[in-house]
């Protein structure tokens, strides 16, 4: 049997962290590492990184200190290929978890997390990584009886098509790795069962380098660049100026002048989805972004973005 990989539990409730230790151990992990904030996940997970590892990643949505996207977008530009299993109460549908999904959340699993589900997706994860890794995916298939490289593909595209509603043919050949003609076979049987519609076709920003559509967008602060923010409420205290998160104001006093505050729209105003930097203290209403190639791990500029065109499908959930 081969060696696991190492787990990294990104949750601040210290009864879940138990439960998803003790339960990952008797799956036979050994390696796990746990964090309660997103600032220690980011430093652990560089260090498992620089040690040459490759962490399976449980995150969970809300964290004290820090946005999920921004634990995401770092975590990625230190391992495009990091799979991030996002943990939350919050429904699939909500425009939030949607976007973690497009920009690279690996797979999502609902609280109260049912323990079945998640040994599916990290044995998943684990019998998938040979075929993610960077050696030729080509030069593996050429090793093997046809029989088996049929079967591994449809493995791939089933297990492809149960994270997305909608995915263009460019996307999952991106997410393969490769192209064959054992792909376009086995999309068009797919079709044919009624189980992908066919729709029109999708254009998609691709990498101005290899021109793969497994693209990530990456946020950071317009300030001082940094990918360390999180979401959150402001106050504006009228009187004095004082512009801070809604945290700091104590007994409805402002912490600068000490004033209550009294009337909303007289006395100050609430700046709700502000993006605060945790590196320099600004505040933005939007972040500024790039994109991160998933596939050659390029950066650039939408500006600077290649786009390419395929067939769309819609995915029927049978």
């Amino acid at each position: 049997m081969s060696e696991k990989n190492a787990v990294l539990i990104v949750e601040d409730s210290p009864a879940i962290t138990l439960l998803l230790k003790n339960y990952l151990g008797k799956l036979g992990y050994s390696e796990i590492y746990t964090c309660d904030s997103g600032g220690s996940a980011i430093s652990t997970f560089e260090g498992l990184a620089s040690q040459g590892k490759q962490p399976i990643v449980l995150l969970d949505f809300m964290l004290p200190d820090m946005d999920a996207r921004s634990v995401l977008t770092q975590m990625l530009e230190v391992k495009p290929d990091v799979r991030i299993i996002l943990e939350t109460a919050t429904e699939k549908d909500d425009e939030g978890i949607k976007e973690l999904i497009r920009l690279g959340v690996y797979q999502y699993i609902e609280k109260p997390i049912r323990f079945e589900t998640l040994k599916n997706i990290v044995e998943t994860i684990e019998s998938e990584q040979s075929f993610f890794e960077k050696e030729s995916n080509e030069n593996k298939l050429a090793e093997q009886s046809s029989d088996e490289i049929k079967t591994k593909i449809k493995n791939h595209i089933d297990f492809i098509l149960k994270t997305a509603n909608q995915i263009s043919l460019d996307r999952i050949i991106g997410l393969l790795g490769f192209s064959d003609d054992l792909v376009t076979e086995y999309i068009a049987e797919l079709e044919n069962k009624g189980k992908l519609i066919k729709l029109d076709e999708k254009k998609e920003i691709a990498c101005n380098q290899c021109d793969s559509v497994r693209t990530s967008q990456i946020f950071f602060c317009p300030n001082c660049k940094s990918s360390n923010f999180k979401l959150g409420k402001l106050i504006e205290h009228y009187d004095c100026g004082n512009v801070t998160e809604e945290n700091t104001y104590h007994d409805d006093k402002c912490p600068n002048c000490k004033k209550e505050l009294k009337a909303l729209g007289v006395d100050y105003r609430v700046m709700q989805n502000h993006y605060i930097c945790n590196n320099c203290d600004e505040f933005f209403p939007e972040l500024s972004t790039e994109y991160l190639c998933l596939k050659c791990e390029n950066k650039f500029k939408i500006t600077d973005a290649r786009w390419k065109s395929s067939i769309n499908y819609k995915i029927i959930n049978t």
